[in-house]
């Protein structure tokens, strides 16, 4: 019993926490002049060992259910326009205002064009496409509605979510962050409990800083060794999807250990946790640590004096447990990995630079052998095809995995001194305002610029094909991003996956080659970790930092309901014939193509249902051959899918 222990008071104020309602939960952190936990976790009596994902979570704990089904409350909410408009609108249809604006930044990434925005007046006149525009302008009028802190195209701040969040050290460790996007996993790098979430689920914690969940197992996955030359995070990662599959982390938190992890700069190691999701996994994280603490010193938004020490005190004491116990452990050797990149369209299709593509012929499980032909058949090689030589299109630097200013120094490096292949169409998408500002302070975007690549402006650009970046049919890329599905970066684009070393050697050379072998040059005055003053130095005016305290915690009035029913009918069983599907490896892009995502409206999305599997993408016909085309089939069908 707590009477019978002596307590200090940070323990106390721990012990408090964890038993006050949510209500009383929000107003005593805010006491504490923050959102997130100041204190001491420890406590002596408490035998238990945890991991890092255990105590994370079990701080977040508000309330469980029987079934295990758990409400925890989320300390960062990052916004952006694709997957935000129905939630908004399903506040207003249900008159709820933000719970916590407070907690909340958002930003336009995804549709917005990359193009220069020196003639920039708004987004009505700056975006051509109308689905984009629509969704971009409604965001900004969401948020002028419901009183949220944003970063729009004017803005130097705007960027990537995934970007902008740690670099304003809106993402701490220990907190629960989400956001309404696959790689929210990113901000795992801090020792934060990041995943991304749905657009139901976005509402939900619009209206109630909460979240309905169950708790997923722990995975550990520990990179010993030191890395070769030539080898980066995300040839780690990309070799790590390799070895367990896409759905090795199914069901499973990540924990990225090691002392090759323990090595990384902080923006390496969110390379690593960002692809987590392409390994299957709900989320990936990385205990923070010394080098944790100082990116993240002096950010606009990271507590300050006291309070910095407080923290800094808590977050020591989530590494996991000596004794911790994880349900899947993978060991993973840093000198069996070399250089990295993807040869089809899953990003386990995975091989050194110095390797081939598969045999179909020698693949004995007929899933697989039909899923590798597939595969090869799209991406336009042969079997036994050696990777390096393979001749590139396009070249694409950026991403939420490697647009940052660490990503950007690594391909100036290769690029410096030398010429874009005269076929190639390279580009550089800095992650950021704030990156693109830091790059041109150290005169990378004028390396990029006289090799022949192109210097853009700050978005997801062609990591997703929702902007005009886009890959035509047949092209092929060697690019930074993370998903090689098919039509991923365009309708009939091949995508290869790589590291930004990797992707700047390619448009020298004009194919796939092996960058260990190529002359890498000094770049004068930058740090192997990004200094902090990178972001700090942008801030010279109060009126140009975010500041939590100037905006009021409480929940601002409540927008005018548009007289729409609010929320979803529950959902009940369904009973009818199951059609399989026989593809391996079925990904977000076959479900639900990201075309369909460019909307506003709550009607539902299941006429884009496997929409290219369904179709002939040329003509529009319905393809015969599809499952759910046979004629033969009850009126009441439900695809069944295998190894998805």
């Amino acid at each position: 019993m707590i009477s019978s222990i002596s307590l200090s008071q940070d323990k106390c104020k721990y012990l408090l926490y964890n038993n006050l309602l949510v209500d009383e939960r929000e107003n005593f952190l805010v006491s504490l002049t923050c959102s997130y936990i100041l204190f001491q976790k420890t406590i002596p009596y408490i035998q238990n060992v945890s991991t890092l994902y255990d105590k994370v979570w079990d701080d977040h704990v508000i309330d469980q259910q029987e079934d295990g089904t758990c409400l925890i409350y989320i300390d960062r909410h990052l916004v952006h326009e694709v997957t935000s408009p129905q939630a908004f609108e399903g506040l207003r249809n249900a008159n709820r205002p933000v719970r916590r604006p407070d907690c909340t930044l958002a930003t336009v990434d995804h549709n917005i064009p990359t193009t220069t925005r020196k003639i920039f007046k708004n987004i009505t006149t700056f975006i051509k496409e109308a689905d984009s525009r629509t969704q971009c302008e409604t965001l900004e009028q969401n948020i002028e509605a419901f009183g949220l802190t944003y970063f729009g195209m004017e803005d130097s701040r705007q960027g990537i979510v995934h970007v902008i969040g740690p670099e304003q050290g809106f993402t701490l460790p220990a907190t629960t962050v989400v956001c309404g996007d696959s790689h929210t996993s990113t901000h795992g790098a801090f020792g934060a409990l990041a995943f991304g979430i749905g657009t139901s689920e976005v509402e939900h914690v619009l209206a109630t800083q909460t979240l309905l969940q169950k708790k997923s197992k722990n995975m550990r996955i520990r990179v010993q060794g030191k890395a070769l030359p030539g080898v980066t995070s995300k040839d780690i990662v990309l070799h790590i999807i390799g070895v367990i599959g896409t759905a090795g982390g199914t069901g499973c938190v990540i924990e990225f250990c090691g002392d090759t992890i323990a090595a990384l700069s902080m923006e390496s190691r969110m390379s690593i946790c960002n692809m987590s999701i392409e390994a299957g996994a709900r989320a990936g994280m990385v205990a923070p640590d010394e080098v944790t603490f100082e990116y993240l010193r002096d950010k606009p938004l990271a507590p300050k004096g006291a309070d910095w020490d407080r923290a800094v005190k808590y977050w020591k004491s989530l590494s996991s447990d000596a004794d911790a116990k994880y349900d899947i452990n993978v060991e993973i050797n840093a000198a069996d990995i070399a250089p990295t990149l993807t040869w089809g369209t899953s990003p386990q299709d995975v091989v050194p630079i110095t390797g081939s593509t598969p045999d179909p012929a020698k693949i004995e499980d007929p899933i697989r052998r039909s899923a590798v032909q597939r595969a090869l058949d799209y991406i336009g090689i042969a079997p036994n095809t050696p990777m390096e030589g393979v001749k590139v299109d396009k070249v694409f630097i950026g991403s939420c995995t490697n647009s940052r200013i660490e990503d950007l120094r690594a391909a100036a490096a290769v690029v410096k001194g030398k010429r874009a292949a005269e076929w190639v169409d390279a580009m550089v998408v800095p992650g950021s305002g704030l990156v693109k500002r830091q790059a041109e302070r150290e005169g990378l975007d004028k390396i990029f610029t006289d090799a022949g690549f192109d210097w853009r402006e700050a978005g997801c650009s062609m990591c997703l094909g929702m902007n005009p970046d886009q890959l035509k049919p047949g092209e092929r890329c060697a690019s930074t991003s993370n998903r090689n599905f098919e039509g991923r970066q365009g309708a009939g684009g091949r995508t290869h996956l790589v590291s930004p070393a990797m992707a700047a050697a390619a448009g020298i050379k004009g194919c796939l080659t092996d960058v260990r072998n190529m002359e890498v040059s000094e770049i004068p005055g930058t740090p192997k970790q990004s200094p902090r003053q990178e972001v700090v130095a942008e801030f010279e005016s109060e009126e140009d930092d975010v500041d939590s305290s100037s905006v009021d915690s409480a929940p601002v009035a409540t927008p005018p309901s548009t007289g729409d029913s609010a929320g979803m009918p529950k959902f009940t069983t369904l009973k009818g014939y199951a059609a399989p599907l026989d593809i391996s490896n079925v990904d977000t892009d076959m479900i639900i193509p990201k075309q369909f995502l460019k909307t506003i409206k709550r009607t539902g999305l299941g006429s884009a249902l496997f929409y290219a599997l369904r179709f002939d993408p040329a003509t529009g016909a319905e393809n015969p051959d599809f499952v759910l085309n046979l004629r033969a089939l009850p009126s009441r069908t439900y695809l069944g899918l295998h190894r998805s």
